[in-house]
């Protein structure tokens, strides 16, 4: 990667891209059962008792096949395949620029880590820049994976929000998803970073073997499971108002909306599918990502010896 940027930056858009469609596939399951949860309300649950989860799974099943788990793959993987590459992407070239600017504010040009506050705002900044990019496709798969709209395929669904709300209908829940998106992922690059230093340090002190690959999945499971907690309010009026407009118009209306008739715990509908997939999901994507950059890394100073030689 020295002084050659275009392949670096190829490099980091594919690794994203790779890992993005991976863990966009074998999760989607998750992605669909938390929208068809979070879509109903207070009101429409017959039975508060009986676990979301399961009921949820048996619907579908037993209206769509076991294949129906799957509906909307292909405006996830249209949405989540760019979106993890760009993320990525900009992830790479803000880190850089912030190290940059640490250096020559500290003076130090010796240093190679972001102090905890820059992770977090080069996470937030690269997680809000991407998902802004991104809004139309995310406004698409959660049509497509809600019960609520029955439409012919990814064309139909463009077609019918076009009719309906023009260019502007593309970005319906934009806020609540910046305001989800960005925290999580400047939340997420905080603790990844913290938890792999703590799990690096304490395999030094204890002259343990520690993997580079065990030490980027546990990470990614603990950061993704903590900031998946702490911006699941977002997440649910996000979905609210991309599926319900008219009842969720705006971000604090829905807010007031949920709270009044769901209680604080409504926010948390679906909890436990968006835990699950995020822990997976940031522990696999980040995993796959970082092995790529590795072992592209490795193969250019190998061929770069081999040339010398």
């Amino acid at each position: 990667m020295a002084g050659d940027k275009k392949p670096g930056s190829a490099m980091h858009l594919g690794a994203g891209a790779l890992s993005g469609v991976t863990s966009c596939v074998l999760l989607q399951p998750f992605d669909l059962l938390k929208t068809r949860i979070q879509q109903s309300h207070a009101r429409s649950v017959t039975s508060p008792t009986k676990n979301p989860v399961v009921k949820a799974i048996r619907s579908v099943v037993t209206t769509e096949g076991v294949l129906g788990l799957w509906r909307g793959t292909v405006p996830s993987l249209l949405r989540n395949a760019p979106g993890t590459s760009l993320y990525f992407y900009f992830l790479n070239h803000t880190k850089n620029m912030c190290l940059a600017l640490e250096n020559r504010i500290s003076g130090n040009v010796q240093r190679t880590k972001l102090s905890s506050m820059s992770n977090m705002a080069v996470g937030a900044s690269s997680r809000a820049m991407a998902g802004f990019l991104l809004m139309p496709g995310t406004l698409l798969k959660v049509h497509c994976e809600s019960s609520l709209y029955k439409y012919a395929g990814i064309m139909g669904a463009a077609k019918e929000i076009w009719r309906s709300g023009g260019l502007r209908g593309f970005f319906v829940g934009a806020v609540p998803t910046a305001i989800r998106d960005a925290p999580y992922a400047g939340l997420y690059m905080l603790m990844y970073e913290a938890i792999k230093s703590k799990e690096r340090d304490f395999a030094l002190k204890r002259s343990v073997d520690l993997a580079e690959t065990t030490v980027t999945m546990v990470a990614g499971v603990l950061a993704g499971l903590s900031a998946s907690y702490l911006t699941q309010p977002f997440d649910l009026v996000k979905t609210r108002m991309q599926l319900r407009p008219i009842e969720y118009p705006t971000v604090l209306q829905s807010f007031s909306k949920i709270f009044r008739e769901e209680s604080f715990v409504g926010f948390f509908r679906g909890i436990s599918l968006r835990v699950l997939r995020k822990g997976i999901q940031a522990s696999l994507v980040f995993t796959l990502y970082e092995w790529v950059v590795r072992a592209n890394t490795q193969k250019k100073s190998a061929a770069e010896a081999s040339a010398r030689v």
